[in-house]
Order: C-alpha cells, then structure tokens, then sequence
C-alpha cells in the first residue's frame, strides 16, 4: 500500500484523520442505514475511526451488494433513503466515527424488470438517438446499429410476448420501437433497437463493455465530463455537506483514464481522503501520479497470507508461470473473445491473424502492457521502426513480428515459449473468433507438459 495520505475532508466534529482503521458494512434490504447505525457504539468500543459502507446509491431491484447502481440520482430507498443515510451518520458522529463511501465509476446493473434504468431504457427505445447513448461504449456497427441483449435461452420467439408497447420475456420487460407493436413477431424484433440473443453468444458477439464478463453489468464512459458529473453529483453533494470522508473507488482497471478520474475526483472533493481498488501484480507499483491514499490493501493482504503457506509445499520456481501464461491464454479466447474482437476492428479487422496476435499480447503482458503502444510500434519497445523497416510492427506482416516480441517476453520471463505451438494457438484463435466458437474444454495442445 502507498505511504501517502490526504486530509480527510470532515464537517463538524469529526473523527481524527486519516483513517486509522476501518469496519466494513454490506449494506443490503435486510441491513439498512437505520440497522447500521445501532452499532455506532459498537464499532466506537472496537476502537475503529471510520465505518466503511457498501455503495449507497440506488441499485438493482433486490440487489445483495449494491455494486449494480441502477439510478445515480438519489440514495437508495432500499437502504432507507438520504433521510436514513443523514440519521445513520449522524449517529455515527455521536460516536466519533466517520464515514467511508464505497463508489462504483466503471459500470452500470442492467436490472429486470430493466426500466429500472432509465438510461439504459432509453438506450433500448431509441437507439442511438438516445440522449444517453454516449454513455455506454457500445459498438453499434458490429450488430447493424443494434444493441446486442443475450438474455434468451433458447431459440426466439420462444417465451416472447408483446403487451401492448412493451415486449416481455419472463422476469425481462423491454421497449418496443415507436410503431412496431403491431408487425408480426419475427418482423417486430427485427425492428428493434436491440437484438435478442442467446446467453452463450455474449462470448463471442458482446458489442458493449461490461465488467470482466458479466453480462448484466455494463460499462459506463465516465471519461465523458457530463456523464462523471451525473453519475457523482448526488455522492460529492454528500461530500460537500460533510457526510462523507472517504471515498473507496471499485475497481479503477476498468476505467479509460483512471489518473484523470481520480484528478477530477480530487478537484471535487478537494483532495478528500480516496482509496482505489488497483490490482497490483507482483512489485508494480501504484502510479505516483495518482491522486489517491493508497490501494484498498490486496497487495498488503497478499503479504500477509504468505505467513499461513509452508515454502516446503511450493512447486519450481517455474511451474506458475507456465500455468499462469496458458491460463491467460485460454481466458483471453474464450471469456472474452467478444473483447478480443472489439480490439481487432478497432485495429482495421476482425480476422484470425489480428485474433492470434492480441490473444498473444495479452496473455504474455497481462493487464501492464499497453497493447496499443506495441501494435503502433510506438518508441520504448523493442521492435521499434529504428531497428529497421524488418523490425517494426508497423511494416511487420500481421502476427510475424508481434509473435516474436510475444516470445521474447515469454522466454525472459522464465516461460516455455513453445509451451503452445503457434498452430495450436492459431486453431484455436479462430474458434474463438468464429461465434458459438471454442467452449470451456482445454484442447490437447493447451495441456501442460506432465
């Protein structure tokens, strides 16, 4: 965890700062604000400084967790409301214990019935016309202008019912295009903004950034300014009031631009106390550049959990990487083809050879590379046009160069470079291209070597 810490923004008489430690509380429709706020005297007896909450804004309809915010615009009724949120703080203050927001930038519940976000509704109803359609990254080309929505299980129009101008499909509720409601059912999905699709499609067909590959979860572009103010001007009000003290940001690997959110998160909050949710492999460091306290403690905790593993039980030095690097390999192909195919138009075409080429990269980089870097052939890398024309991944023929950088950095770092033959890899790079492509199962030329 960095070293660094802010001044908590705190109003009143609030508890010392930073934050000595924190207690945890997941908030849910069984475990509400007012439910919190009786153990303010409780947590105080432990010793905590802050409690730290579960997102407070408006989720998903029976939601467990509260990471599948559903409505930016207010607190959450299930929760109690802004009403119980200023009871249970002010409880909390009583006891000098101050308040730390988990907040969730990357993503969006898509909920049923699913008018329950009324952006993503509009998005449904009107397409791209939507007045919110810049705020999902949805690539509408590769579904002809549609939004893909694999929710079916089974061939349409299986279960599919119109009533009156909205479609049902059991617990799902959608809009119907203005005009449409009286066409023939096959006719009247064809209509739609939105194409029904089988679930196991979303593999392999997603047009629309979602979190990992979770389907019902889908990513937001907070980089946009109108979309960062909306989505945080309920929480950074509650800042200003000083009901809040802390903010934890979920999950900042998913963002376009994590080091200008946190900026404008400090420039908000003036510089208020923030925590993020990085990931850190290894030694990475956390960017210095970031304007935050510190990670959520995932690497520290990674520290801590080697006291409890005996060193005698631990495989070579070796065994890990190598399992690791076909790991990542079969998870780039096959949980996020969709992804990999996104990357490839973006890149000039979805072909086999631009599938084999950044299914590589990301599995010989992992998430700390930018593949964009090396694909352009960019100054720092060690095929750089400098080297000659041969050398540089922008004159390289498609999958040459970037194979052979792929297997230098396998090599260096400790990894059988052959582990998987190219034409393995080639074979089943184009399964995964192809929809409804490679399954769960691990072909033989993705097996470890006994």
């Amino acid at each position: 965890m960095a070293d660094r810490h802010r001044r908590v923004h705190i109003g009143g008489d609030g508890p010392p700062e930073p934050p000595r430690s924190t207690y945890r509380l997941q908030l849910t429709a069984d475990f509400t604000f007012a439910a919190a706020g009786e153990l303010a005297g409780y947590l105080a007896d432990l010793g905590v400084s802050h409690v730290y909450l579960s997102p407070i804004l408006q989720a998903a309809p029976g939601s467990r967790h509260g990471y599948d915010v559903v409505d930016h615009s207010r607190v959450s009724t299930d929760l109690g409301g802004e009403d119980g949120f200023r009871a249970m703080v002010a409880r909390f203050r009583a006891h000098g214990l101050g308040v730390v927001v988990d907040i969730v930038p990357n993503h969006m519940g898509i909920p049923t019935p699913e008018s329950a976000n009324r952006q993503l509704w509009s998005v449904l109803a009107e397409g791209q016309a939507s007045e919110y359609a810049s705020w999902f990254d949805i690539d509408w080309a590769a579904q002809d202008g549609r939004f893909l929505l694999p929710v079916l299980d089974g061939p349409a129009p299986d279960g599919i019912t119109v009533d009156g101008q909205l479609l049902r499909y059991y617990e799902h509720v959608l809009p119907l295009r203005a005009g449409t409601e009286h066409l023939p059912l096959p006719e009247l999905l064809d209509a739609q903004h939105y194409r029904l699709a089988d679930w196991r499609v979303a593999r392999t067909e997603l047009n629309w950034r979602r979190f990992f590959d979770v389907t019902s979860l889908i990513g937001i572009r907070v980089e946009d300014q109108a979309v960062f103010d909306a989505t945080h001007e309920v929480l950074f009000r509650l800042v200003d009031e000083g009901l809040i003290d802390g903010l934890r940001v979920d999950h900042p690997d998913g963002l376009a631009d994590p080091r200008q959110y946190l900026d404008r998160v400090a420039q908000a909050t003036d510089d208020m106390w923030v925590i993020v949710e990085k990931i850190l492999e290894g030694d990475e460091p956390l960017p210095a550049d970031w304007r935050c306290a510190g990670t959520t403690g995932y690497d520290a905790l990674n520290l801590v959990d080697g006291l409890f593993v005996d060193p005698a039980a631990a495989g070579p030095p070796g065994e890990f990487a190598a399992v690791a690097a076909v790991a990542k390999r079969e998870v780039t192909q096959r949980m996020f083809a969709a992804e990999v195919s996104r990357l490839a138009r973006l890149l000039g075409g979805d072909t086999a050879d631009l599938h084999l080429v950044l299914t590589e990269l990301l599995a010989a980089f992992g998430g700390r590379m930018p593949v964009a870097e090396h694909l352009a052939g960019q100054p720092g890398h060690p095929a750089h046009a400098d080297g000659g024309e041969e050398d540089s991944l922008q004159h390289a023929p498609p999958g040459v160069g970037l194979r052979r950088i792929v297997q230098d950095r396998q090599r260096a770092a400790g990894v059988d470079a052959d582990l998987v033959p190219d034409d393995g890899i080639r074979r089943d790079t184009e399964r995964a291209a192809q929809p409804g492509g490679a399954e769960s199962e691990v072909g033989p030329e993705q097996r470890l070597p006994p």
